[in-house]
């Protein structure tokens, strides 16, 4: 069995020199620029948009969107199948859906992490075979984080707290494994694997600044190392709960409190969200800001039933003696709460709501360029993690069935 040839991470920071940088993303840069005055991706009604863009003496570009949409007709995402029963032993059965990716023959590949085993499932929903089971031997599963379809058509399956990475043939057969330094980590959700790019990005920890960090290995689909970035971070203090319990400490982030998130760029950049901001900002591999968007919104106040509801998810962290500041939960909540791109550099970002109705059901979308579109309505409750794929005018995510348990979907964009 080989081991990854890390780059180790710079000492104290891991900031990029020139050289780091993919041509990629400096043709990237350039066509970022290029695109300021190109209309919205997603419209073609040649009204004005209700926003305003603007280039600072840096570089940066600052978009500014009113609450108002772009587009004429809002898009509409229509369900073609799902997968997913209580009412069956089955292989639609799923315990707990860690990940999922889709080829090119849209198979959807879904990594059941409590069941330890792949299932493959063809474009009309059959299952086609299940592979993996719960050990630590070759091909088989313990605490499996995420997985991925190479370029080759290769199952890769990292298995972050054994530091292992599996692959496995289009039948699921076991070829080989790798080894990472990652050993006895656990990160939920785990946003390593392949992004647009075609990178084979590995998370690891590293110290820096005396602080717990986590970095991207990044790797061709030979598993030839390229480089390695540091994770963005989010630029709000951290504000936890805690106890201390015989020498360990415990920590729980606070409510509604400095929420972000990261995604890949199709473009080979990163994306972020400041959801206390309603902030995207995109960025380069070395952390160069190229462009930062925001949106008017409505504040939602943290109500009653949201501080009985704290109280009754924090219940085993007070049953071990910890304690709530009621003080340092906010009046108000982040307007968004989670975002994904799709395979045209599209922004969905999952709307927070006080309806019940509309739960995990709105989305707002951006254009490539940061340009507000519209508001999209699902006709059922998505979840952003694991991450949803949107290919070819195709969304694949999770859902949850009628029943409450787990369910992954197949639905139809329709751009009007």
């Amino acid at each position: 069995m080989g081991s990854f040839s890390f780059e180790a991470p710079l000492p104290n920071s891991l900031v990029m020199t020139p050289k780091h940088i993919p041509a990629a993303y400096a043709l990237s840069l350039i066509l970022v620029l290029l695109l300021n005055t190109c209309s919205p991706s997603g419209s073609d009604t040649g009204a004005v948009w209700p926003g305003t863009m603007d280039t600072l003496a840096t570089g940066e570009i600052l978009v500014r969107n009113a609450d108002v949409p772009f587009w004429a007709q809002p898009w509409q995402v229509e369900e073609v199948w799902r997968i997913g029963s209580n009412a069956t032993d089955g292989p639609e059965l799923f315990g707990r859906i860690g990940s999922l990716d889709v080829d090119a023959q849209g198979r959807v590949y879904v990594l059941d992490d409590q069941a330890n085993e792949v299932r493959i499932f063809d474009a009309q929903g059959r299952h086609v075979r299940t592979f993996g089971r719960p050990g630590d031997g070759p091909g088989e599963f313990a605490n499996v984080s995420a997985i991925d379809l190479s370029e080759a058509g290769e199952i890769w399956v990292m298995q972050m707290h054994k530091g292992h990475l599996a692959i496995f043939d289009t039948t699921g057969r076991y070829v080989r494994g790798k080894r990472s330094n990652q050993a006895d980590m656990i990160r939920r959700p785990y946003l390593g694997g392949f992004d647009w790019a075609g990178r084979y990005n590995v998370m690891i920890p590293y110290i820096v600044d005396e602080e717990y960090s986590w970095a991207l290995a990044r790797f061709d689909q030979s598993l030839l190392p390229i480089d390695t970035i540091p994770v963005p971070r989010s630029p709000l203090p951290t504000r936890n709960f805690e106890l201390n319990s015989n020498g360990t400490v415990m920590s729980m982030g606070v409510p509604f409190h400095g929420e972000f998130s990261w995604r890949y760029s199709p473009g080979g950049n990163l994306w972020t969200l400041l959801g206390d901001r309603y902030e995207l900002a995109e960025i380069t591999a070395a952390g160069t800001r190229l462009r930062t968007v925001t949106k008017d919104h409505k504040a939602l106040p943290v109500t009653a039933e949201d501080r009985q509801e704290i109280g009754d998810n924090l219940e085993w962290f007070t049953a071990q003696g910890g304690e709530i500041d009621w003080t340092l939960i906010p009046t108000t909540k982040p307007a968004v709460e989670s975002f994904f791109c799709d395979d045209e550099g599209n922004l969905w970002v999952r709307r927070r709501t006080d309806s019940s109705d509309d739960e995990g059901r709105l989305f707002d979308i951006f254009d490539a360029e940061g340009r507000f579109l519209g508001t999209l309505r699902l006709p059922f409750e998505l979840l952003t993690s694991p991450e949803p794929v949107v290919r070819e005018g195709i969304l694949y995510g999770e859902i949850t069935d009628a029943s409450g348990g787990p369910a992954v979907v197949r639905a139809r964009v329709v751009r009007p």
